[in-house]
This record gives C-alpha cells, sequence and structure tokens, in this order.
C-alpha cells in the first residue's frame, strides 16, 4: 500500500498562506514610519515546525532536517518547536543525527512533539521532545533494529585485503552481538526521554510492541491526546507568549515545499541504498517483509545425482546444498563416509538399500504415502533417517510453511509446529538465538551440556524430545512460554531423529556450544549402521 504526502505538503503550504496572509493585512492597517523594508510582526515570537515525514531513509533530507534545527537554535525569534511525526522510522545513523540534534535544540528551547506516526526511528525522535502528543489512533513505539547481516566472501587472487573482515566488517556469528548493542542505544535513549512516565519495564519496550494513542498515555509512552494545533498551543505556554507566528522550518532552509512519500521499502531496495551490513529503525509490515524473505541462492541448489553412503533427498524442492552441510560431509569424511545428493526420488528409493542415512531438509512438495512406505521398510532395516527442519524463511515456503516436511515427518510422530521460537531474557546475543542446556539422555547427547540453535522451531513427538528449551521460551504463533523440543527422536528405536534448527550445523555456528559434539554424535550414529 502507498501513500503519499500530498496532505503533509498541503499543510505546510497551508501554513506558509496563513503568514502570507497575515502579512498582508498587517501592511493594510498600518503604516511604517519609516521605509527600511521590513514588516515587524506585532506577535512575541515564533513557533517553528519541523516535519519529519516518512522512510528517513535519504541523506539530503536528513540535512535538511538538521538544519531546520540549527535555524531553530540560531533564530531568536524562534522561541519554540513543534516536530511534526509521522514516520516508520528510517535508517539508524540517520536518525541517530536527528536525534541528538534535537537534543542540543532541547537545551536551548522547549521542544514538543506530535505524533500521528512515529514508529521505531520515528518515535525515537520522538523521546528527545520535552513532551509528547498523539492521536487516539496514533501508532507509536516498535522499539527495535532491523539489520541486514554480512555475508560471505570468496577471496581473490588480485584483489586483496588486509584481514578477514576487511570487506564483510563484521563476524557473521557475532553480528547479533551488534544488533543487541545498538538496541540498547536505543532502550537508553527512551529511558533518557521518558524516564519515570514510563509504566511498563523495558523489557516490553524493547519488544518492538505497537501502541495505540490511548494505551500509548497508560503505558506512559506518549503524554497527552491532542493535535498538531494543540501542541503548538503547549509550545506557545512553555514559552509563555500570549501571541505567536507559525512557521516551517523545514520550509524555510529548503526555500521550497519538502515532499516525502510514505512507502515502505522492501530489505532489496534497502540494501541498493546501504549494502549491508546496515541498521535500520524501521518499521516493516509483515507483507512487506515477508516478500523481501526468499531464500538465500546459496542456499538452494540442484545438482546432478550422485549417491553414497548418505544421500541428501532434493527431489521435493528441498531447500539445502553442500554449502549448509559442510561440516556434516568433513565429519562423515572422518568415518570413511561419503555422502551424496540426489534430486530423482526413483534413484533414491533404488540405492536405499545400500544407504545408512537419508537426509530429508525442508521440502517444498509434499511427500506421497508410497514415498513413504518405502522409506519406512528401510528405516525397519536399520536405516537412519534425519529430519532437517527451519523456522526461517530461508528455507521455508511462506504460503506452505511446515507442512511439506510433516506430511512425512508425522508418520512417525514427529510433527514440526508453526512458528518459531525465542527468549528475549536469556539469548545468544540477539532474541532468536536460544541457549539450550536441558539435554536428555539419548544417542546424541554424550558430552552435550549446551547447545545454540538459530531461529529454531518446536517439534511435538509422541516419543522423546532429547533437547528441551527452557520454559521461558516463546513460540512466536501461539505467543504462549513453555518447553518446547527442538531435537526429537521417534519412540521405536531412535533410527528417526529431527531437528528443529538447520543453521546450527553450518559454519561457523557449528562452533557455538556443543554444537560441533552434538553433530559428532550424530555421524557416529550413521557409522554404526551396518
Amino acid at each position: 500500500m502507498e501513500k503519499t504526502s500530498g496532505n503533509r505538503s498541503q499543510t505546510v503550504l497551508a501554513l506558509i498562506v496563513l503568514v502570507m496572509v497575515s502579512a498582508l493585512a498587517s501592511i493594510y492597517f498600518w503604516e511604517p514610519e519609516e521605509d527600511n523594508g521590513f514588516l515587524p510582526s506585532n506577535n512575541e515570537g515564533t513557533i517553528g515546525v519541523i516535519e519529519v515525514y516518512g522512510v528517513l531513509d535519504d541523506t539530503y533530507y536528513a540535512y535538511l532536517l538538521s538544519q531546520a534545527v540549527q535555524e531553530a537554535v540560531t533564530d531568536d525569534d524562534v522561541k519554540a518547536v513543534v516536530l511534526e511525526i509521522d514516520s516508520p522510522g528510517g535508517v539508524a545513523y540517520l536518525t541517530e543525527q536527528v536525534y541528538l540534534d534535537i537534543l542540543e535544540l532541547k537545551s536551548e528551547k522547549p521542544v514538543i512533539a506530535y505524533t500521528s506516526m512515529a514508529l521505531s526511528g520515528g518515535y525515537y525522535i520522538a523521546v528527545a521532545a520535552d513532551h509528547i502528543f498523539a492521536l487516539p489512533s496514533s501508532m507509536v513505539g516498535n522499539v527495535g533494529v532491523i539489520g541486514t547481516g554480512p555475508g560471505w566472501i570468496v577471496p581473490s587472487e588480485t584483489t586483496l585485503e588486509t584481514g578477514p573482515h576487511k570487506i564483510t566488517g563484521f563476524s557473521p556469528e557475532l553480528f547479533p552481538f551488534n544488533l543487541t548493542n545498538v538496541l540498547e542505544g536505543f532502550a537508553e535513549a527512551v529511558v533518557e526521554g521518558r524516564g519515570e512516565k514510563l509504566t511498563i519495564s523495558m523489557d516490553e519496550v524493547t519488544r518492538g510492541s505497537i501502541w495505540m494513542g490511548s494505551e500509548a498515555i497508560n503505558n506512559g509512552i506518549v503524554d497527552e491526546i491532542g493535535s498538531i494545533q494543540t501542541a503548538i498551543d503547549y509550545a506557545a505556554s512553555l514559552s509563555e507568549l500570549d501571541s505567536w507566528d507559525v512557521e516551517s522550518l523545514l520550509f524555510r532552509v529548503a526555500n521550497e515545499t519538502v515532499t516525502t512519500e510514505l512507502r515502505y521499502p522492501t530489505i532489496e531496495e534497502l540494501n541498493a541504498k546501504n549494502p549491508p551490513p546496515a541498521l535500520y529503525y524501521l518499521y516493516m509490515p509483515s507483507d512487506i517483509y515477508m516478500e523481501s524473505q526468499i531464500p538465500d541462492t546459496i542456499n538452494v541448489t540442484a545438482l546432478s545425482s550422485h549417491v553414497g553412503d548418505v544421500i541428501v533427498d532434493l527431489s521435493h524442492e528441498n531447500v539445502i546444498s553442500p554449502w549448509i552441510l559442510d561440516s556434516l560431509a568433513e565429519e562423515l569424511v572422518g568415518e570413511g563416509l561419503y555422502m551424496g545428493y540426489s534430486d530423482n526420488w526413483e534413484e533414491i528409493e533404488g540405492v536405499l538399500n545400500k544407504t545408512k542415512a537419508l537426509v530429508i531438509s525442508s521440502p517444498r512438495e509434499f511427500y506421497s504415502y508410497e514415498e513413504y512406505t518405502a522409506i519406512n521398510d528401510w528405516v525397519d532395516e536399520g536405516g537412519v533417517l534425519i529430519f532437517l527442519g527451519d523456522a526461517s524463511a530461508t528455507f521455508l515456503d511462506p504460503s506452505m510453511l511446515q507442512a511439506p516436511l510433516n506430511s512425512l515427518s508425522d508418520h512417525w510422530n514427529l510433527h514440526y509446529s508453526n512458528g518459531y521460537l525465542y527468549d528475549v531474557e536469556e539469548n545468544y546475543g540477539f532474541y532468536r538465538n536460544l541457549i539450550l542446556t536441558d539435554i536428555r539422555d539419548s544417542v546424541l547427547s554424550e558430552g552435550v551440556d549446551e547447545l545454540v540453535f538459530y531461529t529454531t522451531g518446536a517439534i511435538v513427538s509422541r516419543g522423546d524430545g532429547v533437547v528441551k528449551t527452557s520454559a521461558d521460551v516463546f513460540n512466536s504463533v501461539s505467543e504462549r512460554s513453555e518447553m518446547y523440543s527442538v531435537v526429537a527422536v521417534n519412540d521405536k528405536d531412535s533410527t528417526v531423529i529431527a531437528f528443529g534448527d538447520t543453521t546450527w550445523l553450518m559454519k561457523p555456528y557449528i562452533n557455538a556450544a556443543d554444537n560441533r559434539v552434538l553433530l559428532e554424535n550424530l555421524v557416529v550414529v550413521i557409522a554404526s549402521v551396518d
């Protein structure tokens, strides 16, 4: 959905017309004592208005906002400033620049915010004000950070860099910790701006929730219900003005009407302007976000068929690749085993009896009952079936989610729940990265005391959940906390193993906690098959 700011421009123009009409009226009724070229105002000062509209992702617009703030600081006739905010936020550093400029202004003159929408970075800017007005239906809050993380590089022999992070800037494994540090800075700004006015905890504030006007008042997120005129009157009262002019300072510094467009950018559009790694204080509607979450091409591979001691199924549009399973391949080689891939189900079925293990990862096509029967007969003969699920959009088709995987796993009483698990209190640098310490006795548990899973889903099983979360972990769909299984085995003979996360297998994530020990134990199970 697109929304232009034509009505905003009209508001600014209306204010300008009002000032011009007032000036013409003064000319008509007032005769100057001398011809000095200036028309004095009978008002005691000016209330400056600075409009913060749309997505703040343009350096020129941020520059104009800073210039407008500077104009307010240096013009003695400007007695107070009203921020008119209708913004979902934007680029992190541009938002911080405007916020810090307004803090400087607030040390000199009253600053009042009026918000029709102040989300994420828009709210970051609003908390710099002395007082915040909102409409009953205004949306405010959404305190949080979106980060587009660094990727991996394949180095060149002709273009050389001086260090492993010279091109990427960050470690992919540690980037979530950087994200959390930035969130803490946002939270500190909210605490500084709202202080004792807040009636909810900072944990609640930083969940990214959005509040409507009245609820926001109850939570201390904003101060009062009011319009732009209410905010102007309030600013005038703080400045002890009985009469005043109103002027758009943004128009003054731009020498033209500044037109912005409220259109939510996709991740691809943001990346085009700000190549990753990049940080945003930005509200992104779920449909826009999901539109951006197409599978990373590095994770989707179509290979010519070749089979081995372990077969990875690609015949059901499975989202998996040698890049993800490289650590597994290395461990298998250490046991004298070979892993192959096949995108032909007939070929897979034909060689199952010569195979120790079959890997089924994030399919996008359903398995038939006949295919289940063939696999089940092989499992009954001692084959190891490994399910790799995941709750991230990298691996899932949003229209089907876990249904294709469940079309097969359900036959062994292993069901993948929709939604991802999270813990905002205890996590590995990021609320979706779970620290797992409830490791139950199983063929996989020897030497495993702690694991880290990344955007994992829950597995419901009639058998044993061999790795469980704490009771404080939430499911994103049910929005309820309980102990969830993230690794489970079937209740028959533990030859069917299900993982709720796939990322833990990848480098460098395999190095977190005892993830590699878990992998080694899995390979021992595979190697033990006769």
